[in-house]
């Protein structure tokens, strides 16, 4: 069985998720960028996520595996989630942000899965 991923590992994944959709293609520096850290603190997070077969890099494009790709899809849902459960009680959109990145990543699946569940609109009846 796979080890979890960290939370830091987590976000770069994300992170990585959100620049292809943007732009088609990831570099390093685009994921230095987007998270405000240091180049080499992202080619050192690259290399390992590469160990773990989670990102691979080619030509300096960083690619997510079909793993990766649903760590970091899973990740950004939930973050989607508290982020728009956020902003429907009135937290400001900056807050909301900060707040949907720590808490994409405190619950279990199984939790999580539970709680969406019980705040899923139902039909008046």
């Amino acid at each position: 069985m796979r080890q979890p991923v960290h939370e830091s590992a987590e976000n770069y994944l994300k992170a990585v998720l959100a620049i292809r959709r943007e732009h088609g293609f990831a570099r390093a520096v685009d994921v230095s960028e987007r998270l405000g850290v240091s180049k080499a603190s992202v080619s050192k997070a690259l290399s390992k996520l590469e160990r773990q077969q989670l990102v691979r890099v080619v030509a300096h494009d960083v690619r997510l595996t079909e793993e990766g790709r649903a760590v970091a899809e899973r990740v950004a849902g939930r973050h989607e989630f508290f982020f728009g459960l956020l902003r429907a009680a009135g937290v400001e959109e900056r807050v909301a942000d900060e707040e949907a990145c720590r808490m994409e990543h405190c619950l279990s699946e199984d939790s999580f899965q539970k709680l969406a569940a019980s705040l899923t609109v139902r039909p008046c009846a």
